[in-house]
């Protein structure tokens, strides 16, 4: 089980680090004064913008989101996660997948370029699993074909993994 949620938590940091990491970037470029929070929401809605979404389905992901994205700043505020680390932990990934590195060399790149402390990991560990857990929520949102839109790693981190699935069976 343990192992299965850090494997679940090593996708989520290297698949969505690009954009937790400008989500949280203040007052960078042109958003200017948009919180992090919004920055958050603001560019996982970007994301879906494929899926082409009713005004039901993005007032109930807008809704979810807003919710751990407050969440997830907060407590990366409190942990000493800045944004200089997230911006860090996208240069790593970015370089490591240009490399051609496979999932588990991106994760040991990406932990190396951080250097962060045990609470630090804690911090992140934690905040990555509550996202996992709302992409898996809006996932239930949508339709297949809507899914089907989307690029494959966002395509991905909307579902609960198989071995997620037989544990709960």
């Amino acid at each position: 089980m343990k192992k299965m949620l850090m494997a679940l938590v090593a996708v989520s940091l290297v698949t969505l680090s690009p954009w937790t990491a400008q989500a949280q970037e203040k007052g960078k470029g042109k958003k200017g004064n948009v919180s992090p929070e919004q920055q958050m929401i603001d560019q996982f809605m970007k994301q879906l913008e494929k899926a082409e979404l009713t005004e039901e389905q993005s007032t109930k992901i807008k809704e979810l989101w807003t919710k751990v994205a407050k969440e997830v700043t907060k407590t990366r505020t409190e942990g000493g996660i800045t944004s200089e680390i997230l911006k860090k932990r996208t240069e790593a990934t970015k370089e490591a997948r240009e490399a051609g590195k496979k999932q588990k060399e991106v994760q040991e790149a990406v932990d190396k370029a951080l250097a962060l402390s045990e609470a630090q990991k804690k911090v992140m560990q934690e905040t990555e699993a509550q996202l996992s857990k709302v992409r898996i929520e809006i996932g239930k949102l949508l339709k297949p074909e809507q899914i089907e839109k989307l690029p494959p790693q966002l395509k991905d981190n909307l579902k609960e993994k198989e071995g997620k699935k037989k544990k709960k069976a």
